[in-house]
């Protein structure tokens, strides 16, 4: 039964983590502007700790005309205080509402409200954080009332860690920004490679991802450079993304130990809307070798714009992709350069494998699953 009036909520999320944002962020950022599209199913109001950022700043001053509290501390600090104590809740600045809806495993203070958590990445957390990581989380689980997760492959994992959560975990898949809903111009394509760093239209392989250790980028390079196009510098391998200088000189000097001068790897650095839209569009292929990945939002971003993809058989991607993907090992370098080969052999296959991921990307809206949290807390 539905509420007589709309339930209200209250949207907490880091505002600071506008800048360079990642999938949880992009989540997070398209989740509150669809559920702010339906006011007659749902009072929804914003909150954020105190904002560091003067740009992130600007952008919450100009979101929409809800109800926003900024809190007297930062998101980070804010949320090790309520490690501690659980008092005063996130309603003593908010005032009272039916939800706390925190796009992300933040372990908020909700006083009298129900609280619900996103879950994007539970087998990282288990698999790649320190192990204090499962009982912060095993803590923020027993006092949510419920958690939304982004994949099947999600949920499972969740369930088999946190098996008290059984009856409280509801499936809301992630999706790609809108702008990757409309094919890149001509004029886009025209212009991406100079954007990209790359010369004379030469084509090119794309991976779109941040340079921590579990996105195997270190093997993506050596496997690339085992292609014969890549190794001839017939082809190029494009490297969206950022990392910790720490990282980043690590790519760099995998890219160095080749000692091939023909190989051409470019990082490309972090980009975003229509420049990414375009890499996807003129790219002969998007590759994602990720060692753990629950969703993958890049793999729905590249097939929208029929970008063909190769990517890892293990985790969550197998979930997404579905029969559009080439799939490999990604613990093996040469099933990694094996897959791109072979994906270059087939056009009519690659053709039916496009038109596949077509079909798949326009399963996945932001509104679509906006309308499940909706119908899950208002039930």
């Amino acid at each position: 039964m539905r509420h007589a009036s709309p339930p209200s909520m209250v949207w907490f999320y880091d505002m600071d983590a506008l800048r360079s944002p990642a999938g949880v962020t992009r989540h997070a950022v398209a989740m509150r502007h669809e559920l702010a599209r339906s006011p007659e199913l749902l009072k929804l109001s914003l909150a954020t700790g105190r904002i560091q950022d003067t740009e992130n700043l600007a952008t919450w001053e100009t979101w929409d005309d809800l109800p926003r509290t900024e809190l007297p501390f930062s998101t980070r600090t804010m949320l090790r205080y309520w490690w501690l104590s659980s008092w005063p809740p996130i309603t003593a600045w908010t005032g009272q509402a039916d939800w706390i809806y925190a796009p992300a495993e933040l372990a908020v203070a909700k006083g009298r409200s129900k609280l619900a958590v996103t879950s994007h990445d539970i087998a990282q957390d288990l698999r790649w954080q320190p192990p204090r990581r499962k009982a912060l989380l095993d803590r923020l689980f027993q006092t949510a009332d419920k958690v939304f997760s982004v994949s099947p492959f999600n949920t499972s994992e969740l369930l088999n860690a946190y098996p008290h959560l059984e009856g409280r975990v509801t499936l809301v898949p992630n999706a790609a920004d809108e702008v990757f809903n409309t094919p890149a111009s001509d004029q886009e394509k025209a212009s991406v490679h100079r954007e990209l760093g790359l010369v004379n239209q030469k084509p090119y392989l794309l991976s779109v991802a941040n340079f921590q250790p579990r996105k195997n980028l270190e093997s993506l390079i050596r496997a690339a450079a085992m292609v014969p196009e890549v190794a001839r510098g017939e082809m190029a391998l494009v490297l969206i993304g950022e990392g910790s200088e720490d990282q980043t000189r690590r790519l760099q000097q995998t890219i160095q130990a080749l000692k091939n001068p023909k190989v051409q790897i470019q990082i490309a650095g972090y980009v975003q809307g229509v420049t990414l839209r375009a890499a996807y569009a003129s790219a002969t292929a998007l590759v994602f070798p990720s060692l753990c990945e629950s969703f993958g939002i890049p793999v729905l971003e590249a097939i929208s714009q029929g970008c063909p993809v190769a990517l890892a058989n293990t985790t969550g991607l197998p979930d997404v992709a579905k029969e559009s993907g080439w799939y490999f090992d990604p613990n093996s370098e040469e099933s990694i350069a094996a897959t791109m080969i072979e994906l270059f052999a087939d056009s009519t296959l690659r053709e039916d494998r496009v038109a596949a991921g077509h079909r798949i990307a326009s399963e996945y809206r932001w509104s679509r699953s906006a309308k499940m949290v909706m119908d899950s807390l208002t039930a």
